[in-house]
């Protein structure tokens, strides 16, 4: 029978579902997931709307026996927020007419009643069937929303209830808050607190642990509440115990809780069977202190209620800290009331010492007469003070250990009242010692009293003060004033006192000064009469010597010169003092005035041994030679003052050194000629040209021809100086290596050395640069300096050879200035381990004939021109040459020679 009413629903689809739109008058919602519109987009979240083509096509499918989709469509329509709202007679009255629709359609269509009852019977059945399950859809939905709504009116219930108890803490912590701020006493406040948290929250038991002091070495419970509260009020324990929770709390500025804390490691404020609530008071992120809250139910008590407990602690530390910064405010509003009231009386009596210190100032400054000053002193401070004695004792002048009554007031200076009394001798000695005042009540008790003997100005009886007179951290002297009375002065009398003796001190150290100064003007003035004398006496010396001196300042300038400068450089004096001694220097000696540097000597003149420096030359004015020396003129300190030129006519001398020098030159001429037959003969004997010779003429022949060698170099050696001194050396120039040189020597000494035993090193690198010189002086050189070494150095000895390129900064500093810094030089060092050569001796190695004293001299012989003549020689090449030794470890002579 279903296949009729699916037949025959199918046929009548478009007169049925177009009655049935007309009907219904609106859309229904579709089910959840299946196609909602004709562009096939699946309902997912939205509902949207369901045509009744689709509601039309699930009854055919439902009356062919396929419910399943029209439940789902049912249920959907059931539960859809579009129709939530819409009464069920009214969906109910729709489908009524659906049906009546349904008959009224059938019947027109079908003239067989029989079949129309059929048919009829078969839609009734899917009519209840959709009524049936729209009805329970809809019971559903109305049970689902009376629980919502239940749910929501349980919630809005416990909602209000907890914003009434939330609106009561409010209040309390309002109320609390209130009271907190209406207190500023610390007690007031800590009790306020645990009494506020006890009857807020209900715990068993609450204390508060505050520091004991600023140390915080210890807490003390200082306010509890609820049960036991006495056995734990004043309970102490120690922040160090980091296993107790109120410690931890204190520690760390954090919340501790612990349902069941270990017994063991609690304080004995714990509860057995309590959990713990620890809350630090806080402030600026430090603890000052902290509230233990204690209850059997740690939950519901503790847990529940640690905001209600942390709001109160909170505005509890801002009251404690408002209370002790209004303690402070006390404090200091005390403090600065007394403070104004001292310094009111301070300004009092400031302004009562400043009066009388104007006075005695007044006093003080109007004389220079130390007596006068002493007693005007005296008797003014006497007078303000209302002492009835007082001195003044001043450090003697010659003996700063003693201290010399110089004034006693109401009695007349006498030779008897100057009582002398040594440093830390006595209140005035001890006063003079310790640069400070003293006030003392009871003279008779004092034990730094000191009697005189015989004296009746001072008893051992009443008060006295003392003060010293100071003048810039010196003791000048000890001003003191005493009375009958024990007990008479009083610390304003002292500071009166240091008021005044400041005014004192300084008119005694005016009147000194003045003395003094009256005694050194006559002093200077018999000081420059003296010095005018000597001035006058010393002009006429210099006027009267025989050489020229001229004296410049540190610029140049000529400050004086005497009659002998003149005429020896042929100017006058008034020529001379208006000239500079750099132009004096630079006219007479031209290119040559780079050997007397004027500039270099005023910048430092002293040399690398703290001596002066000289420099000398010579120069030619007309027919005459004129010898130059220059050097500083410095006082004791060593202070730079200028520069002293000494000129001297050496024409005389120079030609006596020419005559001299020619008669030793023709002399060793002579000398020669018979030397060298001597010589001649003495070696054709040696050989046996005039017959056989025993060992005895054999020897003695030897020593007269190794004497008459000595001689003949002597004699060369002689002529060698003299020609250097007269200027006529002949040199051939040509570029040397110094191991050529050096080989030529080797030669002849090494017979020498030899004998003596001595190790001879020789090193000469590779590059060396040739030197431009005379090989027959420069072996002269190396032979007198290597024989030297080889002869002062004991047997066994070493002796180095080196050569080297050299470089002017290696050169010793008094060197530097006279070697030209472009060029390129060669050095030689002949290094030994001899006898070594005396500090003093040094200077005066290379002069004519000197030898040193040591145990060579002897042995080493010779005549002392070795050395004279090699300094000469190595300038003529151009070159320096120096000497470094310690007494005793050997001595090194060094040449520098120019390089090509």
């Amino acid at each position: 029978m279903r296949n009729d009413l699916t037949t025959w629903l199918s046929a009548h689809r478009l007169d049925l579902s177009a009655q049935w739109a007309d009907l219904i008058g609106d859309p229904l919602p579709p089910a959840i997931g299946e196609q909602a519109d004709d562009d096939g987009a699946v309902a997912t979240i939205s509902s949207p709307v369901v045509s009744v083509d689709q509601l039309y096509d699930l009854l055919i499918m439902a009356a062919d026996g396929d419910c399943a989709a029209l439940d789902s469509r049912i249920h959907a329509i059931s539960h859809s927020d579009d129709i939530r709202d819409q009464a069920l007679n009214e969906r109910l009255g729709r489908a009524f007419e659906f049906r009546r629709s349904f008959r009224t359609l059938l019947r027109r269509h079908i003239s067989d009643p029989a079949r129309v009852i059929e048919l009829i019977d078969e839609f009734e059945t899917l009519f209840e069937y959709v009524l049936s399950t729209l009805a329970d859809g809809w019971a559903a939905h109305n049970a689902e929303v009376i629980r919502e709504r239940e749910f929501i009116a349980e919630s809005l219930d416990s909602a209000s209830a907890a914003a009434d108890q939330r609106a009561l803490q409010l209040k309390a912590l309002n109320d609390i808050s209130q009271r907190l701020s209406a207190s500023l006493d610390r007690s007031q406040l800590l009790d306020l607190v645990a009494t506020s948290l006890h009857r807020l929250t209900g715990v068993v038991h609450i204390a508060v642990w505050m520091p004991q002091d600023e140390d915080l070495d210890c807490l003390v419970a200082d306010y509890t509440c609820g049960e036991d509260a006495e056995q734990t009020q004043g309970m102490q324990i120690a922040p160090s115990n980091q296993q107790d929770l109120t410690c931890r709390a204190f520690a760390t500025g954090r919340i501790q809780f612990e349902m069941v804390p270990d017994a063991v490691q609690q304080g004995a404020w714990y509860r057995s069977g309590c959990g713990v609530l620890a809350l630090p008071m806080l402030l600026h992120e430090h603890a000052i202190g902290v509230v233990t809250l204690q209850d059997p139910n740690p939950v519901e008590q503790l847990r529940f209620q640690q905001d209600l407990a942390q709001g109160v602690i909170s505005q509890a530390a801002i009251a404690l800290q408002n209370a002790q910064l209004y303690e402070k405010v006390r404090a200091l509003n005390v403090q600065l009331e007394q403070r104004v009231e001292e310094r009111t009386r301070q300004l009092q009596e400031e302004k009562d010492r400043l009066a009388t210190v104007n006075e005695i100032s007044a006093e003080v400054s109007s004389t220079l007469d130390l007596s006068s000053l002493l007693n005007t002193s005296l008797t003014a401070l006497a007078s303000i003070s209302q002492a009835e004695h007082a001195s003044i004792m001043l450090i003697e002048g010659d003996d700063s250990s003693l201290l010399v009554t110089r004034a006693v007031y109401g009695v007349p200076p006498s030779p008897g009242n100057y009582i002398r009394f040594p440093l830390g001798s006595g209140i005035a000695g001890w006063v003079a010692q310790q640069r400070k005042g003293v006030l003392v009540d009871d003279i008779s008790t004092d034990e730094r009293w000191v009697s005189i003997p015989g004296s009746s100005l001072r008893k051992r009886e009443g008060s006295m003060i003392a003060v010293p007179l100071l003048m810039q951290g010196e003791v000048l002297g000890v001003i003191s004033i005493s009375h009958r009375e024990s007990g008479f002065f009083q610390e304003g009398h002292l500071r009166l006192l240091n008021a005044c003796a400041g005014p004192i001190a300084i008119g005694v150290n005016n009147a000194n000064l003045f003395q003094m100064i009256t005694a050194e003007a006559e002093r200077r003035y018999e000081l420059l009469d003296r010095q005018q004398t000597e001035a006058s006496q010393i002009e006429a010396i210099l006027q009267n010597l025989s050489d020229g001196v001229i004296v410049c300042d540190l610029y140049g300038s000529v400050l004086m010169a005497n009659q002998a400068a003149g005429s020896v450089l042929g100017r006058t004096i008034e020529d001379l003092l208006l000239w500079n001694l750099h132009d004096i220097i630079t006219r007479y000696l031209g290119p040559r005035s780079t050997e007397m540097p004027l500039a270099e000597l005023l910048s430092r003149p002293l040399d690398a041994h703290e001596q002066r420096r000289i420099f000398t030359s010579t120069a030619k004015v007309g027919l005459r030679m004129v010898s130059m020396t220059m050097g500083p003129v410095l006082k004791e300190d060593g202070q730079l003052l200028g520069a002293l030129l000494v000129v001297r006519d050496i024409t005389r001398e120079i030609e006596a050194d020419r005559l001299k020098t020619e008669f030793i030159g023709t002399m060793s001429h002579e000398l020669r000629t018979p030397m060298t037959a001597i010589k001649g003969f003495t070696q054709l004997l040696a050989m046996g040209g005039l017959g056989p010779l025993n060992d005895t003429q054999r020897e003695f022949v030897s020593t007269i021809h190794s004497n008459t060698e000595r001689m003949i170099a002597l004699i060369n050696d002689v002529l060698d100086i003299t020609k250097i001194e007269s200027g006529s050396v002949d040199l051939e120039w040509r570029s040397l290596h110094l191991a050529e040189a050096l080989s030529g020597v080797m030669s002849e000494i090494q017979g020498l050395i030899g004998a003596r035993n001595h190790e001879l090193n020789i090193t000469i690198p590779p590059g060396l640069p040739l030197v431009r010189a005379d090989a027959h002086r420069l072996h002269q050189i190396l032979f007198n300096l290597i024989s030297n070494a080889v002869k002062y150095t004991p047997r066994g000895g070493k002796i180095w050879v080196q050569a080297h390129e050299a470089h002017v900064a290696d050169l010793p500093d008094y060197l530097r200035s006279s070697v030209a810094a472009d060029k390129r030089y060669a050095q030689v060092n002949i290094r030994d381990t001899g006898v070594g050569i005396d500090r003093e001796d040094v200077s005066r190695i290379f002069d004519r004939f000197y030898r040193t004293e040591n145990p060579l001299k002897i042995e080493a012989g010779g005549t002392g021109l070795g050395l004279s003549l090699v300094k000469p020689l190595v300038e003529l090449l151009g070159g320096k040459i120096w000497v470094e030794s310690t007494l005793g470890e050997g001595s090194t002579f060094s040449f520098i020679l120019p390089a090509i």
